[in-house]
């Protein structure tokens, strides 16, 4: 950058800030590769998660911070005053001091930390079809060993799973979603990939449906719902791609407010397929969380905090989690980076079609994030940064600029 730039205020977005060298994909794939090794063995050896689960945040934090420098150009961020940097600087400052006033867990900052961070560096990385074939074929490798190897060993009694039957179809489903991206891109040159495309999605809702498992249900509803259903000429309409957002976002709230209201009112059935009923506890979570966020709301209450609702320290819900336990300035602050993030991946999500099934996916672990916490889980950050990777990169797959 010029001399004539130097302490000039750049814009929020600037792609000169990234770097440019020989290894910088290499390396991108690397960290990529790490992270997809300590997903792999989280999920196949439940030993490995049991041991390694309170650090994965930590991990995914340092994972971050190498992409950061080996993407961005710290100078001339700092001698452009980008004014994106610096609001992240600030956001992540203030989520660490709101933490240490309400003396809550170290491990709240990282799953901030972590969420914001991959959302930011977003916008600086992308790879091109090749290694975007590697990380999406990494994916169908692991789906093909999950269920050849790993899933008879591990769901063969219906009594007994290695992992929790919510746990088990989540990570089956996104899993699944992650790979099916690899199918997407050979089907812009081989046809018969549509084949193997419809039985993934078909062996998926089986086993959604086999563990009985809500969540994983919604996932795959909402991005069939996204991706087959909804006409292409709606996603081309600017109004209803930002209303997919703000309804991903600041709808998760109103859903629990609504959830939370309606439970008072003594309505309740069975939900047929699954082995809960509609108000099976959240609504008693949600509310214990409102009524102690309600004390704190610009710091959040972090997460030194006892519950009798529920008998572990768990939101339920991804975006109220931000509300309650970092406050309202991160909050807001978090919605102002997605939303910044929504509008840099409009163009990509518009002219490919692998960005839009990318995107698709990610507004489904969204929503299914309404009722649980699974797109800020560490153990799951690598897959949210593979798909904000892929809508930033996919017209790079189709050919297209």
């Amino acid at each position: 950058m010029g001399k004539k730039d130097e302490g000039t205020v750049r814009p929020a977005y600037d792609p000169d800030m990234i770097l440019e060298h020989k290894g910088k994909n290499l390396i991108n794939l690397i960290v990529y590769g790490i992270l997809f090794t300590g997903y792999s063995l989280t999920f196949l050896v439940p030993k490995f998660y049991g041991a390694t689960d309170r650090y994965v945040g930590i991990f995914v934090f340092f994972a971050c911070i190498v992409l950061f420098f080996n993407n961005l150009d710290l100078i001339r961020l700092i001698k452009g005053k980008n004014r994106e940097f610096i609001f992240i600087l600030i956001l992540l400052l203030i989520t660490g001091i709101n933490l240490l006033i309400v003396r809550s867990g170290l491990g709240a900052f990282f799953v901030a930390a972590d969420f914001i961070l991959i959302f930011y560096l977003s916008g600086y990385i992308s790879f091109n079809r090749k290694y975007l074939m590697i990380l999406s074929g990494m994916y169908v490798l692991l789906l093909l060993y999950w269920f050849v190897f790993a899933y008879d060993r591990l769901f063969a009694d219906i009594a007994y799973f290695g992992y929790n039957t919510n746990t088990g179809a989540t990570f089956t489903i996104y899993t699944l979603l992650c790979a099916f991206l690899f199918l997407v891109i050979l089907k812009e040159k081989y046809e018969i990939a549509g084949l193997f495309m419809t039985v993934l999605m078909v062996k998926g809702f089986q086993l959604a449906l086999w563990h009985r498992a809500r969540g994983a249900f919604v996932m795959l509803i909402m991005f069939t719902l996204l991706y087959f259903i909804v006409p292409k000429k709606l996603w081309a309409k600017n109004g209803f791609y930002k209303f997919i957002w703000i309804f991903a976002t600041a709808g998760s709230l109103v859903f629990v407010a609504f959830y939370i209201i309606l439970g008072t009112t003594g309505i309740n059935f069975n939900i047929p397929f699954f082995y809960k009923s509609l108000f099976s506890g959240r609504e008693l979570i949600w509310r214990e969380f409102f009524e102690l966020f309600v004390k704190k709301p610009l710091t959040g209450i972090g997460t030194n905090v006892t519950i009798e609702s529920f008998f572990e320290f768990n939101v339920h819900n991804a975006m109220y989690n931000f509300l309650v336990i970092d406050g309202i300035i991160v909050f807001a602050g978090i919605l102002v980076l997605i939303y910044e993030r929504a509008a840099l991946y409009k163009r990509s999500v518009s002219l490919s079609r692998v960005s839009m099934c990318a995107f698709c996916i990610l507004m489904a672990v969204f929503i299914e994030s309404f009722f649980d916490v699974d797109l800020i889980w560490a153990d799951y950050a690598l897959n949210l940064l593979y798909l904000v990777t892929m809508i930033n990169s996919g017209s790079a797959l189709d050919g297209k600029v």
